[in-house]
């Protein structure tokens, strides 16, 4: 039986069994931005224990897409220069990069390490299952909308001050005309008064 039949074998058990059970650390980047899987775990240990890796005989990524993936495998290219996936020369961490991380990246990524004693032991990683990381953004928003509040609220302070100065203008101005039409009088009806005297005295002529 070929060793990649046997991956492929190996892959459908893995995914079947994944798919309910076993714990994932859900990493979040912005759009466009790297993200780096490492095949690691705190089980396992590698990192911290390397001789652990002794026994190990092979290890390979599964991919959204049910791609696997390993040293031997090629990345396309998402633009130029750039592979939309790289793996890390150092076999023993076996980390997966995602470049340029876009909307068909997201989803689970299973790494499967096989041990020579047929053990198998996996490690999932989920990108953007929820969606990308946006709180970069939010925080530009916030602090945007921060500073429009405070430039809002400064112009309805002078808008209201404006508004009371000409309020307080217009009635001292009104009050002021007031009083000099009382002070002068008004001649039409001082003509008016003037007629009725004139009628009275004629009548008592």
């Amino acid at each position: 039986m070929s060793s990649k039949y046997v991956r492929w074998l190996t892959s459908l058990v893995v995914l079947g069994f994944t798919s309910h059970t076993g714990y994932c650390q859900n990493i979040k980047v912005e759009y466009f931005s790297s993200a780096t899987l490492p095949c690691d775990n705190k089980d396992l240990n590698f990192t911290m224990n390397p001789g652990g890796q002794s026994g190990v005989a092979s290890k390979y990524w599964i991919l959204p897409t049910g791609s696997l993936v390993d040293n031997t495998s090629k990345s396309d290219l998402v633009e130029k220069n750039v592979y939309r996936w790289t793996l890390s020369e150092n076999f023993s961490n076996f980390n997966l990069t995602i470049n340029r991380v876009n909307d068909e990246d997201f989803g689970m990524y299973i790494c499967v390490i096989v041990f020579r004693d047929s053990t198998i032991k996996i490690v999932r990683r989920g990108l953007n299952l929820d969606g990308a990381d946006f709180s970069k953004l939010e925080e530009k928003y916030k602090e945007n909308a921060i500073i429009g509040g405070i430039a809002a609220a400064c112009l309805f302070v002078v808008f209201s001050a404006a508004c009371v100065i000409w309020q307080c203008r217009y009635s001292s101005r009104e009050k002021r005309t007031q009083k000099e039409g009382l002070e002068k009088g008004d001649p039409t009806e001082k003509a008016f008064d003037n007629s009725a005297i004139e009628v009275d005295e004629t009548n008592h002529l």
